[in-house]
């Protein structure tokens, strides 16, 4: 690397070289199981791969606890154990030599196989597969078979108890087959066969891993399957709870005059309503994203395997189309009706708060024009004090000047008192009424700058 590169450059570009597909030979045994992952089964998945990889003497990387491949035993009877550490599962596949010709149910042989595995972890001092944490969620047995392909599906139907089979031509040369019942037998596993005509070793892992995940995605899909069910009477009682609030909140705008108690109620119940939405999403809305999801990279590894048509014969992804993919229909359609739903409420809400700002904004207007009315009702009263006020002040004036005038007429001054108070009546009621009238107008100046 040169100092120029971006500091993340080989991280970014190993990413394309991240968990590769293991080489397998003609005759092999994939056991491949995944495990739902809460927080303490994680930590546990983890301890339990570097307890593994302890023991066989393989050293435990720090930076990365997403992928290992270890060698329990060494070829020509190789014993390989693939772990893959995802967001919220884990996949444990062994791959094991298969030295018989698989004539009968895959079942026998595998018990035998995972006693035989089941007794190397006991040598290595390690809990087994199923011991590694975490609630099993698929298990598969994928067999490879190099031998001549089969023409009809009666021919493979022992291999699978008589159960009726799925099968298909896989890859565009068509010289390798997927049969499989797709049924969990006692043990808990789907059985899958591959008889092939020199499968490459590359694509053999190609094939594995994309069942593998197949299934797994498949499973992890579906958990939101049961939820999408159990919400389905309560959305459709959500819903039709909304269009009767709608219905009565469109009648209500029809109606004169103010109804503060019954938009009240109505806000009550939408909040009740977009509460218990909100929950549903809270609660489940990640599970559907992620249903979505799975299923997309279910149809993607199905469609890494080219099947071909088997005549007579319904193919895998045929068989997903048409049981699968409607139990995905339910949950989409679930995810988009939970968010529609949110949708509305908060539309209806938006309408009735719109009604109550309005009929507020109305009240407010009219207890300002109340408390305007009233103010000039207080202004005129206060003129008319105002005018009564210069009367008596005048009255108070003029007797005082009458008294000051009668008390010089007592001093021998010639003064009519009368005649003093008749000239000084008129003038003294004049500025009285300019000193009014200017004190009326300042205060309004200053009520028009405010």
């Amino acid at each position: 690397m040169r100092p120029y590169d971006h500091p993340a450059r080989r991280q970014l570009h190993d990413e394309v070289h991240a968990r590769p597909p293991i080489a397998l030979w003609p005759n092999e045994r994939v056991l491949s199981q995944s495990f739902l992952l809460d927080a303490n089964s994680r930590q546990t998945q983890i301890a339990w791969i570097q307890k593994l990889s302890a023991a066989l003497g393989v050293p435990n990387d720090e930076q990365d606890h997403s992928f290992k491949i270890l060698t329990l035993t060494p070829e020509p009877q190789r014993v390989l154990i693939k772990w893959e550490l995802h967001g919220e599962f884990a996949t444990i596949a062994a791959i094991v030599h298969n030295p018989v010709k698989i004539t009968g149910p895959l079942l026998d042989s595998r018990l035998a196989l995972e006693k035989s595995l089941d007794k190397l972890f006991q040598d290595l001092g390690c809990p087994t597969i199923v011991e590694a944490g975490g609630d099993r969620i698929s298990a598969l047995d994928i067999a490879f078979e190099h031998r001549p392909l089969f023409s009809e599906a009666q021919e493979v139907s022992a291999i699978f108890s008589g159960n009726t089979v799925l099968g298909s031509y896989i890859l565009l040369s068509k010289k390798a087959q997927l049969w499989t019942d797709l049924s969990l037998d006692e043990d808990g596993f789907i059985s899958y066969f591959i008889p092939h005509d020199i499968l490459g070793s590359r694509q053999a892992g190609r094939i594995a891993r994309a069942l593998a995940e197949a299934e797994t995605y498949r499973m992890a899909a579906m958990i939101a399957f049961p939820v999408a069910k159990s919400l389905s009477m309560p959305l459709r009682s959500a819903e039709s709870e909304l269009a009767d609030l709608s219905k009565n909140i469109s009648q209500l705008q029809t109606e004169p005059g103010i109804h503060t108690e019954k938009d009240g109620q109505f806000l009550g119940e939408l909040s009740h309503l977009a509460s218990r939405a909100e929950q549903w999403i809270s609660g489940y809305g990640l599970r559907f994203t992620a249903s979505e999801a799975y299923s997309q990279l279910l149809s993607k590894n199905l469609y890494e395997l080219a099947e071909s048509p088997i005549p007579g014969v319904q193919s895998l992804s045929e068989f997903m189309d048409r049981r699968f993919q409607p139990a995905m229909g339910t949950c989409i359609w679930t995810q988009r009706r939970l968010k529609e739903l949110s949708d509305r409420i908060s539309r209806t809400t938006q309408t009735l708060r719109t009604r109550i700002e309005f009929v507020n904004e109305e009240q407010t207007q009219k207890l300002l024009a109340s408390m305007d009315q009233r103010a000039r009702l207080q202004l005129r009263l206060q003129e008319t004090v105002e005018s009564l006020s210069v009367l008596v002040l005048t009255y108070y004036a003029v007797s005082l000047l009458a008294y000051v005038a009668k008390g010089g007429k007592e001093a021998g001054l010639a003064i009519h008192p009368e005649i003093v108070a008749a000239i000084a009546a008129p003038v003294v009621a004049i500025i009285f009424l300019l000193i009014s009238k200017r004190r009326r107008k300042r205060i309004v100046e200053m009520g028009k700058s405010l």
